[in-house]
């Protein structure tokens, strides 16, 4: 007979223990499921193409979106756009000829850089990204740091003058939905 029990109550710890770890997993099932919600703002769409120390410029096809690094005055923490048909077919000309293979960070023995730290990012090549700014870059990559670098200008409101002409990088009649 004090077998019988026995063997009885190691049943019923078993099932009991099943039951437990059942219940357990499960629930560690619906918290990793209920975890912090991620907004679209945090992670825009598209790669990383530029950044410097104040600013993150991510692009798929010809929207872009800034996202700010710092507390703007008008609290944006970003703002998007699309690439005007002049910005896009420089952009795309240059990545066009660019060898994924290729170092093309710049050469502070060769060129001058007032402001450094501004990076290019070109997905699925080598030595991405590029130490790259406006006024320092390689020359094969020059171009698309005007795009980018004329892009955040013209969402801050900036446009300059490049070959004579005001460069403008953003639709100004086309905002993201």
């Amino acid at each position: 007979m004090l077998t019988s029990l026995t063997a009885r109550r190691y049943d019923h710890d078993g099932a009991w223990l099943m039951r437990k770890a059942i219940i357990v997993s499960t629930l560690a099932t619906f918290a990793s499921a209920c975890g912090p919600h991620v907004d679209d703002e945090e992670h825009p769409p598209g790669e990383l193409v530029y950044e410097d120390s104040y600013e993150r410029l991510y692009r798929l096809d010809r929207r872009v979106e800034v996202i700010f690094d710092y507390e703007r005055e008008d609290r944006l923490q970003g703002k998007c756009g699309f690439l005007t048909d002049r910005a896009y077919d420089d952009l795309e000309r240059t990545l066009a000829v660019l060898d994924p293979n290729v170092d093309y960070g710049y050469d502070p023995e060769i060129l001058e850089c007032e402001h450094p730290g501004k990076r290019v990012y070109i997905e699925g090549f080598d030595h991405s990204p590029f130490d790259c700014g406006f006024e320092c870059c390689h020359p094969d990559l020059h171009w698309a740091a005007i795009v980018y670098s004329m892009s955040l200008n013209n969402f801050s409101g900036i446009t300059a003058n490049i070959d004579g002409e005001p460069y403008v990088a953003i639709e100004p009649d086309l905002p993201c939905p």
